[in-house]
């Protein structure tokens, strides 16, 4: 069964487009190991759905500027490393959902807690098209980051559209509040089966996008 249509498709990236979930748990674990913590792959998860340093904070990430930069130059040198980029991967529906969707002439954008040039890295590694996307924002092109609106907003200030034709899909509750929060339609993406049932759309892949 699918769900409603909108004129504009908004995707986070992690988690939701592309399974960046070993290459970033190598990013993370070398990074948070710079610094003095220790980052267990069931950490991963969480760490990719939030803004870097609540991640950081979180974890308990010495608070001094020296650490602060030694851990963000770390996690740029290694979303850098053509050996992370290896590591991505798009989940099995999500080309076919776009494909289908750009047929339909619906407007594409993905707007992420990552960073945009290692989006449009992975995009080119993995073979797709950045012109898919006819808006990309990442973490340096927002204020503030997600859950507030900011990204989304962003976004949606960037293609001049009405706000009630959007949806914003994701991978985790700040996706959903921060949608919410913009004024848009969310809808979650539940793969693992994380997510009990909400008062949301919620689909465990893609496809019911285009079905």
């Amino acid at each position: 069964m699918g769900v409603k249509s909108f004129k504009v498709y908004l995707f986070d990236f992690d988690g939701t487009l592309v399974d960046t979930y070993e290459s970033l748990y190598r990013v993370f674990a070398v990074s948070y190991e710079a610094v003095g913590v220790t980052i267990n792959r069931e950490d991963v998860a969480n760490l990719m759905r939030c803004p870097l340093y609540v991640g950081y904070q979180k974890h308990h990430g010495p608070e001094d500027e020296e650490s602060k930069k030694l851990f963000g130059d770390k996690i740029i040198e290694l979303l850098d490393d053509p050996e992370v980029l290896k590591l991505s991967k798009t989940y099995d529906e999500v080309r076919e959902v776009l494909f289908e969707l750009k047929k339909q002439n619906k407007t594409l954008g993905i707007v992420t807690s990552n960073n945009s040039k290692h989006v449009r890295d992975v995009l080119k590694y993995i073979n797709l098209d950045e012109k898919l996307f006819s808006v990309i924002v990442g973490n340096q092109e927002s204020p503030r980051h997600k859950p507030f609106p900011d990204p989304v907003l962003t976004a949606v200030e960037k293609l001049g559209v009405n706000k009630e034709k959007v949806c914003y899909v994701g991978d985790g509750l700040d996706d959903i509040r921060c949608a919410k929060a913009a004024g848009v339609t969310p809808i979650l993406v539940d793969r693992y089966n994380e997510y009990e049932k909400r008062d949301i759309e919620l689909i465990t892949n893609l496809k019911p996008l285009i079905d």
